[in-house]
């Protein structure tokens, strides 16, 4: 039996209404959500009416647009989430037992450590648990946090994130933050740069969308009558093409600049400044067991985080990242 239909069968040990309840959720539709699970319309507005009348309060709100989840059914949904995280685990914990390492696993990542740190993190997972079924996806800080919540990502991993109650943090490390340049640049030759050396060129901010704003916002205050920024973005890709262009200097760790500093196209020099610093961490959902294979993965992580860190603790400018 796949693990999706073995899922779906312990869903319904727990009640047909949590599968019920949760494809409405998911895609704001009665017909939509009837479709997705083979029943009739009226046959799941029947079963999202019961679950009503037996909690006492309407569980969503009927609007033009769809339906939408009542403060009610938020806290129901967080419940259901849960339940719904612990069966599959119960179903990865039994196949476990009868010789089979699969399971689904998913991850969400901000945008700078999806390059090669992750790339050969996940490339280890899948020769640890060779029949695991991994599916990633960048986001920013909010959309990670979002979707580990709603219980559509098992694994988040951003940085300098203050996490809401509902999430835990399985895995820490600390990075620098240093000033990105093309290879030639004037600076590009130092050991180290201070703010005001920056403020004689062009500048690329991160946006607020990233958490690296919140790091960089401090160290750029005093100056900013004196900031000649050129652009502002969220996008970490955008940031290092226009750095290479030539079109300004900008803010980040490391990890992200690994394939464009070994082709010496970009250079990173480390911001002589004590708050120039970054932690990435690693978040699950607080109220849930942890199935077999994502407690592989978070192990497998907190590994790499731990060369990583140490590399960086060494030799000073090396490893890691951005956000």
């Amino acid at each position: 039996m796949r693990r999706s239909a073995r899922s779906q069968h312990m869903m319904r040990l727990h009640a047909r209404c949590i599968l019920y309840f949760n494809a409405v959720r998911d895609h704001g539709s009665i017909r939509e959500a009837a479709r997705q699970l083979n029943v009739t319309p009226s046959a799941l507005t029947r079963q999202i009416a019961q679950m009503e009348d037996e909690i006492g309060a309407p569980l969503f709100d009927r609007l033009p647009g769809g339906m939408v989840l009542t403060a009610v059914g938020e806290i129901v949904a967080r419940h259901i989430v849960t339940v719904m995280q612990d069966a599959v685990r119960t179903d990865e914990q039994i196949a476990a037992l009868a010789g089979m390492r699969g399971g689904r696993i998913g991850v969400m990542m901000v945008e700078g450590i999806a390059g090669d740190l992750m790339a050969r993190l996940l490339a280890r997972m899948t020769r640890v648990w060779p029949d695991i079924d991994l599916h990633a996806e960048t986001g920013s800080p909010a959309q990670i946090v979002a979707a580990l919540s709603g219980g559509t990502t098992d694994l988040g991993i951003a940085f300098s994130l203050n996490e809401p109650d509902d999430l835990r943090r399985v895995a820490v490390a600390c990075f620098p933050v240093g000033v990105v340049m093309p290879a030639d640049h004037p600076l590009a030759g130092r050991r180290s740069v201070r703010m005001e050396d920056c403020l004689d060129y062009r500048l690329i901010l991160p946006s607020e969308s990233l958490s690296l704003h919140q790091v960089m916002e401090p160290m750029l205050h005093p100056w900013r009558d004196r900031l000649d920024v050129v652009l502002e973005t969220g996008s970490i890709e955008l940031t290092n093409r226009m750095v290479a262009a030539g079109a300004g200097l900008a803010f980040q760790s490391r990890l992200a600049l690994a394939f464009d500093i070994g082709r010496g196209a970009l250079a990173h020099v480390p911001l002589d400044d004590p708050r120039a610093m970054t932690d990435l961490g690693v978040y699950v959902r607080e109220a849930r067991w942890l199935p077999p294979a994502l407690e592989r993965l978070i192990v497998e992580v907190r590994e790499a985080l731990r060369e990583q860190e140490e590399a960086a603790r060494i030799l000073g400018t090396e490893d890691l990242v951005a956000e």
